[in-house]
């Protein structure tokens, strides 16, 4: 007797998934402001200009019709996310969006005016460096199944350790070096609460930032105001001769404060660690399934430590971002919540030193977006008003929020992360 196996025709779905249609709306409404900018926010015959220090003028578009452009074309984006049998560029299309819309709202802001469009990218790489060194932090920790909120209390012990012993010092190297240092113990004692004494993780973290706050704020107005410490300066940037008078390239890249350069070249040097050596490998095992990585002969809570430490040392360098590239002192609080936005480009980064740092990048430009908005004002249609400044300090915070509400359920953290291992 012979089987024939028949086959099934099973009807294609044709239902339209749900992110797709909340995707396709706000791309819509984004599109239709795009237009109603173009429409309204501008004026007949006014060019929007970007410019370059060295080349001088760059490009030049007419504002009205470059909006209206730019809203069809991202209107037209909403409707193609729809169309299932587009599944296989639906991530293009997203990202093109998402451009459009960035280039259509630089094209507004600067209607009628001039954009120095280098400087701006410079800005956006500075603002993005100590997000990216926090990012960078939470992955060693998380990688290795640590659960990491504690990046915050980091970075801002590193920023007072900066100020305190590039002032005892009189050397600002000196304050780099300690605030990497400060950083790392930070670290190390969220690493024996949580790995030794199989303390809550969150909790750990949640008591690292609290203590960071509370002590940077106390030995400040007790030790170093008093002591006249409190100032000791900032770090001069660094210029590469020859590669910084390349244009447009050269000043971003190869004009930048030390913590910059740190940043760039630990971004590829993690990356490399992480997913290109046997320790990186050793590493996410016990991220992922650390009971099979003891049975190969990994051990496990040792590795832990070193990548929480490590972690450390990092969010301590970003730490010194603030307090001796940006003010040149010390402030209480002065990391204003950056550590939790590092998280967020973590989580948006899919917990990969690349992603991150492409994820610190749009928060970068969310913050250097705010400044220039600041010095340009633009108008805001039909109220007549400027954007009020208040306002525009809170996009790179409302922007984390859009961004982890929209990862949530399709980032993937590794498996046993936050889970104390007991060798048996």
């Amino acid at each position: 007797m012979s089987v024939q196996a028949q086959p099934i025709d099973t009807p294609k779905t044709t239902e339209i998934n749900r992110k797709d249609l909340i995707i396709a709306l706000l791309f819509l409404i984004a599109g239709g402001l795009i237009l109603v900018l173009g429409g309204f926010g501008t004026q007949t015959g006014e060019r929007s200009i970007f410019t370059d220090n060295i080349l001088g003028e760059l490009f030049s578009f007419a504002s009205r019709s470059t909006l209206y452009t730019a809203g069809s074309v991202c209107i037209l984006i909403a409707g193609l996310r729809l169309i299932r049998a587009l599944d296989s560029i639906k991530s293009l299309l997203t990202w093109g969006a998402v451009f459009l819309l960035l280039f259509g709202f630089l094209v507004w802001i600067t209607s009628g005016t001039r954009l120095n469009i280098t400087g701006m990218i410079q800005s956006m790489l500075t603002a993005a460096t100590p997000l990216t060194l926090g990012a960078l932090a939470g992955i060693l920790c998380e990688r290795a199944g640590i659960i990491n909120i504690a990046i915050e209390g980091m970075m801002l012990s590193g920023a007072f350790a900066a100020v305190a012993f590039a002032g005892v010092f009189d050397n600002l190297w000196m304050g780099l070096l300690a605030a990497s240092l400060v950083g790392g113990a930070m670290a190390a004692v969220h690493a024996v609460l949580s790995i030794k004494y199989k303390v809550d993780q969150i909790i750990s973290g949640t008591v690292i930032n609290i203590l960071a706050a509370g002590a940077t704020r106390f030995l400040n107005l007790r030790l170093l105001e008093p002591a006249g410490l409190s100032s000791p300066g900032q770090l001069s940037a660094i210029r590469i001769p020859l590669l910084a008078d390349i244009p447009i390239v050269g000043p971003i890249f190869f004009e930048n404060s030390p913590t910059v350069f740190a940043m760039l070249i630990l971004v590829v040097i993690i990356n490399y660690v992480v997913f290109f050596t046997p320790w990186g490998l050793r590493m996410r095992a016990c991220g992922e399934h650390p009971r099979a990585a003891d049975t190969v002969g990994v051990h496990v809570n040792l590795t832990r430590y070193v990548s929480v430490i490590v972690g450390g040392l990092i969010a301590g360098i970003g730490g010194a971002y603030f307090s001796l590239d940006v003010v040149g002192a010390f402030e209480d609080n002065m990391t204003r919540g950056q550590g939790f936005v590092a998280l967020a480009a973590m989580i948006f980064g899919n917990w990969s030193p690349i992603g991150a740092f492409m994820a610190a990048l749009l928060f970068g430009f969310a913050d250097a977006i705010q400044v220039k908005m600041q010095i340009l004002h633009p108008v805001l249609p039909f109220l007549n008003v400027f954007i009020p400044h208040e306002f525009l300090q809170t996009a790179p915070y409302i922007l984390t929020i859009v961004v982890v509400a929209g990862v949530v359920g399709r980032s993937r953290p590794p498996a046993e992360e936050g889970k104390p291992y007991e060798k048996q």
